[in-house]
């Protein structure tokens, strides 16, 4: 007890003593303790209070836990006898310094205090560094810098100890935002008195007070930011400086005696509160000095002592020149900018930051050079820029550097402004740098230092430099210069450094508001149609400020301004050269030139000073020849095909040869590269880097150079040019994907007419050879319509003056066959194949090589009609006779077989087509380089032969070697490397390798894109390509798209009718039919059908697969008596043009189990098992005998028939045709192809139909996690794997893992798919059922109800999926005695399904049977067994006696007789239905063991009755 109470006194004692000891401290809650001054800026009172432009403020800012009233006061010293309001204290910033500076000066300059809170010891304000700079900041904006000229006064801060850091937070943070862009911009010094930069080394004892001091409320937080070399002050600092960078005047003053510490007797114990390493730093204008006083005598000076006076005279060094200057603003510029100034959005906001940037080693810090095309805006940006910057410079001066008269006029105007003494006697040189007037500016402005304002010295016109204009450009290190030039050179005037910023047209809402400005509309309110006009002119002009401009004087001139648009467009249509030369409204213009008129001393300086190499007659060719960007490879092509020029009997001019000179077979560039410098140099031209880099124009520079020696023949010279680099073109088959940029140069179709080619005196065969030169560049473009053009003018030339048999018109016919056939126009091609083939084996033979390739086009055209017959006698004739007259290895031959390999593909011949390629292949090696392209393309073909047989791997390994081999030889962008990537993707397809078919895809589709162009066909093809890759990973969106784009690109390139668009087509509606978009496929799948049938014929195989498809799509919907026909019709045509055995007549015979598009898919789909079996079997006997055991295509029709087997409950057969294809996949595809993983799947099924739950788990767990890896966790597949795990629990009784899976299954698919997806409804339908199966009714019944009311809006009434949900809704409300819709509801699925599939179709006969049950559980047996009789009956007609679903009915039957007593033939008729069962589905299956039971139950309960 004792113990307690002395520690209760001691703790007494203790709190006691504590406060004693901290009652001193003050707290500024209570107003007789807190600081006079009010928190914020307080105005010092002795100076000016005027807040005109160009004015100074200074700020004085205390340290941490003062105030204004104590930091800048000291105690008098006996020598300080002046008077002050304060008999005992002086404040030096009041009492000294308001004296100290000259009245003329004080009366333009505000003084304040800022008074912040960072008291620290008692009650204090939780805040931090960033917090008070902040608050200073916006103190400093709302109280001093409200007006415009407050924002133009100029700014000095002094920050004792604490308060530095709160102006350099401050600084720092008004760098971040336009805000407070003044505030930073205006600051010209700063003074730090005793400020910790790098902290302080009484930071340690302070933060342990304030933590001692926390029961009264201290801030230790405050103290922590200021300790010694703290990572937050080195990065402050680190920020400051780079803000402020060399253009703040910078003092910092520092103590150099220690401050004292302890003081006891004779012992003295002190230190430097911020040593002088703390306070100061290194800079351009840094300037650091040490005053003799501690800390605490570095604010405040008790009188007019030494260390004052150093202080004053620093800040006097500042404030007079500034003062002295500003007063006397110097704006000499003569030119100002005009009232239609259009603010340009991107260009102003660059050259304010670009005359930031500072250049250390310059002649000045900070240069522009504003460059770009006569008539641009140039001069008008920087007079706006001097404008709104005024204040920020002094004196501002303006040169006009047009001539060196307007140069020297300039320079005298400028040094009176300045008030120099100018001696014109004093001129020592005839040269313009030593004019007495020239060397005064420039001598003034070089003198200026750090305390004197910025200058700012604009150049104008600085067009021309050979004069010296680089010898008058001023110096200094307060400088800062802007030159406007039309040379791109114009930076080279400064040394040292200089930004560059180019002006070209205007954007098009600048100069629509240009426009709309000089005519006094504004943009906001000018009427649309107005606003669409000035659209129209601007564009026309291509947004140049001059030829807008000059368009605004001769619009305004009359009256009414609408009008004046609209006559002006009329008048440009019919008159351009006229307005755009007209000076008349010259004067009225900001300009004093006109479009004609801009650019002439520019084209005559570059004509002058470069006449060797002609830059102004290359501007008129490229001018006459150009549309958009002008490659300089044309020149490369061009060159190497000059020889065109001798077979037109055409001479060109000696300027254009020597732009296209060879050098041992090399375009000798060097001319032309000469006469380009000075074009792009003054921005006549402009470079266009890239992979083909070239030159473009604006449009009139064009209009004003086609105008330069007008009587020359340059359509001619375009023309042969354009042939020379087409011819070339053609040759180089190592380089094609520059055609795409070529064909736009080349001049279209009715610019070389016959009437055109006239003008130009060209006979008949100089014609030829443009049409046929000009037409073979589109058709290696794809460009068939324009190749076909020049093509029939070619044949009818060579007809009309060679005759019919001429060797040269044969060969235009051909070319001519070939373009009709790429257009997919067979009938016309085969015409003309058939009367090349014949009359050149009359003329030439039969054995003619000519003759035998017209054979061989003949036997392509057949090819791409379908009729592999006629191909392939065509080729098998060819082959034999280049073998007998050139040999079996000449190349000629080897071509013959490829394509006769080619037509066995066609055909399914794999093993025909893998022979005759082998052979190739082997006779090529032997003839040919490995690397040979001929030995690539067959090595290609044999792996698409290898692939086709479902052997993965070698094909792959073939299509690897090919594909490097190419992006060796050829290069990565190659077409035919691409061909290989595409090829090789297909491979990853054909096994399930999504992702690297994916990439490939991408890479293929992205090259072709950027080498070929948007719409050339192998672009197209590609796109298809991934789109089908996309498709496969069930990614419709995507898939869609891709196709989408596909189509409507090959229908506006290729026509509406080109096969190529019709198999765009048909594949959209594809993917709309496994989206369950069926309108739609049906829509798409109908046009096809027509299409391909006018153009392709009844009989092609791409239109028997566009009636496949269709097929399919009704077979989805579950109209199977409209896909029956189709399939039939697909079938009999396949088996009659393509044989018995060709792999599409076998497709369509097969895949019965997914229902797409096929005769045997239909009658499964309606229980009609012996045709489909029939089917079946004979497509798995002629696979296996074709293709091969192992063959994917043979796997899938054995998986087929299992399917057939386990839907008619022949379990065994369908477990043993099941395992047997998982194993046989397993080895060839591999584990986890997504083929082998849905065989893994389907005997999951039938294991689970025969209630081998175990094994049925086991399998789907696998497949799920593997589909998961392979495929993703949201793949339809791996859903659809769960679901099927779902329903494996749900027959088990496992009621919430199926519930749980069943969840995550219809989630994941409403997000993924889609709310009304098939499959999403599907998953809702199957979790019903497990709810229904827990007897939670009524949530069974809300998803029911949402699902049969989707269906219906989706599907339409009738779909089978629609009355399955109808049916199961039924079930629902029978279970939870709700009879009557039970029963209205099942009426309804009975009635629709007669309807749609027939009476005696299986799910009929369900649906009766379901209604059965319901009467019998309202105790309405006649209904019930007339329904059961009748289901029963039925079923052992169609379906057999021993069917499953058979024994069911008569099951269920027995049941209603025993419910009515009629006991013998109930007991009969189950004791048959069990002695069936067990012969049928086995003792142990459980079906049979529960009417077995049910019997021997009913057996028992008679006997005991009996009994009884």
């Amino acid at each position: 007890m004792p113990t307690s109470l002395y520690l209760i006194l001691l703790l007494i004692s203790v709190a006691f003593l504590y406060s004693e000891l901290t009652k001193r401290i003050p707290t500024r809650l209570r107003s007789d303790q807190a600081p006079k001054s009010d928190f914020g800026l307080v105005p010092v009172d002795g100076f000016g209070s005027r807040t005109r432009a160009n004015g100074l403020d200074i700020i004085f800012v205390h340290g941490l836990g003062s105030n204004p009233d104590t930091t800048w006061r000291a105690r008098k010293t006996e020598s300080n006898l002046e008077a002050t309001h304060d008999q005992e204290y002086v404040c030096w910033v009041s009492d000294f310094l308001q004296q100290d500076i000259p009245a003329t000066v004080r009366r333009d300059i505000r003084v304040f205090f800022y008074n912040h809170d960072s008291f620290w010891q008692r009650d204090a304000v939780q805040t931090r560094l960033p917090n008070i700079g902040r608050g200073f900041l916006d103190r400093i904006h709302a109280g001093i810098r409200r007006t415009k000229e407050e924002r133009d006064r100029g700014l000095i801060f002094v920050g004792y100890s604490y308060g530095g850091l709160v102006i350099k937070q401050a600084l720092i943070q008004a760098s971040r935002g336009e805000r407070f862009a003044d505030i930073i911009g205006r600051t010209k010094a700063a003074f730090f008195l005793g400020t910790p930069h790098r902290g302080s080394s009484f930071t340690r004892w302070g933060t342990l007070i304030a933590r001692a001091l926390q029961p009264i409320g201290s801030n230790p937080s405050i103290l922590g930011e200021l300790a010694y070399d703290s990572i937050s002050l080195l990065d402050l600092h680190k920020e400051f400086v780079a803000v402020t960078g060399d253009g703040l005047r910078v003092v910092n003053f520092f103590e150099e005696r220690k401050t004292s510490v302890l003081k006891l007797w004779f012992v003295r114990w002190g230190a430097f509160c911020v040593p002088e390493q703390s306070a100061t730093y290194e800079g351009r204008y840094i300037q650091n000095i040490g005053l003799s006083v501690d800390h605490y005598g570095l604010n405040k000076f008790g009188s007019r002592s030494a260390n004052y006076k150093m202080v004053l005279s620093k800040l006097l060094e500042t404030i007079t020149p500034f003062m002295s200057q500003r007063r006397d603003h110097i704006y000499s510029v003569s030119l100002e900018t005009v009232h239609s100034y259009t603010d340009r959005d991107k260009l102003f906001p660059a050259i304010e930051e670009k005359l930031r940037i500072f250049h250390k080693n310059s002649s000045v810090p900070h240069a522009l050079a504003i460059y770009g095309l006569g008539g641009t805006g140039k001069t008008q940006l920087a007079l706006k820029y001097i404008e709104d910057h005024k204040s920020d410079y002094n004196p501002i001066l303006w040169i006009d550097a047009k001539d060196p008269e307007t140069v020297q006029f300039s320079f005298e105007r400028c040094a009176a402004e300045l008030q120099l003494s100018v001696d014109r006697a004093s001129t020592q040189g005839p040269g313009l740098a030593d004019s007495a007037a020239v060397q005064a500016v420039l001598r003034w402005l070089r003198d200026r230092k750090g305390s004197d304002e910025e200058w700012l010295f604009v150049v104008d016109n600085a067009d021309d430099a050979t004069w010296g204009i680089k010898q008058i450009i001023p110096k200094g290190e307060r400088g800062n210069v802007i030159i406007t030039s039309q040379d791109d050179q114009s930076p080279r005037l400064l040394n040292g450094g200089c930004e560059k910023l180019r002006v070209d047209k205007m954007e098009p809402l600048e100069a629509r508001a240009l426009l709309l400005q000089h005519l006094k509309w504004d943009v906001g309110s000018a009427p649309q149609h107005v606003q669409r006009i000035c659209d129209t002119i601007v564009e026309r002009l291509d947004f140049l400020a001059l030829a807008i401009d000059l368009a605004s004087a001769y619009i305004g001139n009359g009256s009414n301004r609408e009008n004046g648009l609209k006559q002006y467009l009329a008048d440009y249509g019919k008159h351009q050269d006229k307005l755009l030369q007209n000076d008349n409204f010259r004067g009225l213009s900001m300009y004093d030139k006109t479009v004609w008129t801009v650019w002439d001393t520019t084209l005559a300086k570059i004509e002058r000073e470069y006449s060797e190499v002609r830059p102004g007659l290359l501007l008129a060719f490229l001018a006459h020849i150009h549309r958009g960007i002008f490659q300089d490879e044309m020149f490369r092509l061009a060159s190497l095909g000059s020889s065109v020029a001798n077979k037109l009997d055409q001479d060109i001019p000696d300027w254009l040869k020597q732009f296209i000179k060879l050098d041992e077979q090399e375009w000798d560039s060097y001319y032309y590269r000469k006469a380009l410098e000075p074009l792009t140099r003054y921005s006549l031209l402009q470079r266009v880097d890239g992979e083909w880099p070239g030159v473009t124009m604006h449009s009139l520079v064009q209009w004003r150079a086609m105008r330069y020696e007008e009587n020359q023949p340059w359509s001619l010279w375009c023309l042969i040019f354009i042939l020379a680099a087409s011819c070339q073109i053609c040759k180089e088959k190592a380089r094609p994907q520059f055609r795409r940029y070529m064909v736009t140069h080349i001049p279209d179709t009715t610019r070389v007419s016959q009437s055109h080619l006239d003008d130009m005196q060209f006979d008949d065969e100089k014609k030829a050879i443009v049409w046929d030169c000009i037409g073979r560049v589109y058709r290696e473009e794809g460009r068939w319509k324009e190749a076909e053009e020049l093509g029939l003018q070619v044949v009818e030339r060579a007809k009309r003056v060679l005759g019919q048999e001429h060797p040269d018109t044969l060969i235009s016919m051909s070319s001519l066959a070939s373009t009709y056939s790429r257009q997919g126009r067979w009938k016309e091609a085969e015409e003309l194949g058939v009367q090349v083939m014949e009359t050149r084996k009359r003329v030439l033979g039969q054995e003619h090589p000519d003759t035998l390739s017209s054979i061989a086009n003949l036997a392509s055209t057949y090819r791409g009609q379908g009729r592999w017959k006629e191909a392939e006698e065509l080729e098998v004739q060819v082959i034999e006779t280049t073998k007998k007259v050139l040999g079996l290895e000449h190349p000629d031959t080897l071509s013959s077989m490829n394509n006769l390999a080619s037509t066995y593909m066609s055909q399914g011949r794999w093993k025909d087509a893998e022979e005759l390629l082998v052979e190739v292949i082997e006779i090529r090696k032997r003839v040919l380089e490995q690397e040979h392209p001929d030995m690539l393309t067959c090595m290609n073909n044999l792996a698409s032969t290898y692939s086709h047989q479902g052997r993965w791997k070698e094909a792959e390994e073939l299509e690897v070697q090919v594909m490097e081999t190419r992006k060796r030889m050829l290069g990565q962008e190659h077409p035919d490397t691409l061909a290989s990537m595409n090829n090789l993707a297909s491979t990853y397809r054909d096994q399930g390798r999504w992702k690297e078919a994916e990439e490939l895809g991408v890479q293929v589709m992205e090259t072709t894109k950027k080498v070929l162009g948007l719409e050339h066909p192998d672009t197209l093809s590609s796109m298809n390509n991934l789109a089908s890759t996309y498709s496969h990973q069930r990614q419709w969106k995507e898939a869609e798209e891709l196709k989408v784009q596909v189509m409507e690109t090959r229908k506006r390139v290729l026509g509406q009718e080109h096969p190529a668009t019709l198999n765009s087509m048909s594949n959209l509606a594809s993917t709309y039919s496994y989206q369950g978009q069926w309108k739609e496929a049906e829509e798409l799948g109908l046009q096809v059908i027509e299409k391909a049938k006018l153009m392709l014929g009844q009989e092609h195989p791409d239109t028997l697969t566009s009636m496949s498809n269709l097929a399919s799509t009704y077979s989805r919907q579950g109209r199977w008596k409209e896909a029956e026909e189709l399939g039939v019709q697909v079938i009999e045509t396949r088996q009659k043009v393509l044989g018995q055995e060709h792999p599409d007549t076998l497709t369509s015979m097969s895949n019965l189990a997914s229902t797409i598009a096929n005769l045997a898919s239909t009658y499964r789909d309606q229980r009609q098992w012996k045709d489909a079996e029939k089917l079946l079997v004979e497509v798995i006997e002629k696979r296996k005998r074709v293709l091969g055991q192992e063959h994917p295509d043979t796997l899938t029709s054995i998986a087929n028939l299992a399917s057939t087997y386990r839907d008619q409950g022949r379990w065994e057969e369908a477990e043993e045709l099941g395992v047997q294809v998982m194993e046989t996949r397993k080895r060839v595809l591999g584990q986890e192809h997504p083929d082998t993983l849905t065989s893994m799947s389907n005997l999951a099924s039938t294991y689970s139909h025969q209630r081998q739950w175990k094994e049925a788990e086991e399998l789907l767990v696998e497949v799920i996690e593997k589909r998961k890896r392979v495929l993703g966790q949201e793949h339809p597949d791996t859903l659809t794997s769960i679901a099927n795990l779902a329903s494996t629990y749900s027959r088990q009784g496992r009621w919430k893992e199926a519930e749980e899976l069943g969840v995550q299954v219809m989630e994941t698919r409403k997000r993924v798919l889609g709310q009304e997806h098939p499959d999403t409804l599907t998953s809702m339908n199957n979790l019903a059922s497990t709810y229904r199966d827990q007897r939670r009714w009524k949530e069974a019944e809300e998803l029911g109800v949402q699902v049969m009311g989707t269906r219906k809006r989706v599907l339409r009434q009738e779909h089978p999926a629609t009355l399955t949900s109808m049916s199961n809704l039924a079930s629902t409300y029978s279970y939870q005695r709700q009879w009557k819709e039970a029963e209205e509801l099942g009426v309804q699925v009975i009635e629709a399904r007669q309807r749609v599939l027939g009476q005696e179709h299986p799910d009929t006969l369900t649906s009766m049977s379901n209604l059965a049950s319901t009467y019998k559980k309202q105790g309405r047996w006649k209904e019930a067994e007339e329904l059961g009789v009748q289901v029963i009956e039925t079923r052992k007609r169609v379906l057999g006696q021993e069917h499953p679903a058979t024994l069911t009915s008569m099951s269920n039957l027995a049941s209603t007789w025993k419910f009515q007593g009629r006991d013998a033939e109930g007991l009969e008729l189950l004791s048959t239905c069990v002695e069936l069962s067990t012969k049928k589905l086995g003792a142990d299956h459980p079906d049979t063991k529960n009417r077995t039971q049910a019997l021997n139950n009913w057996k028992q309960q008679q006997e005991v009755l009996s009994l009884a």
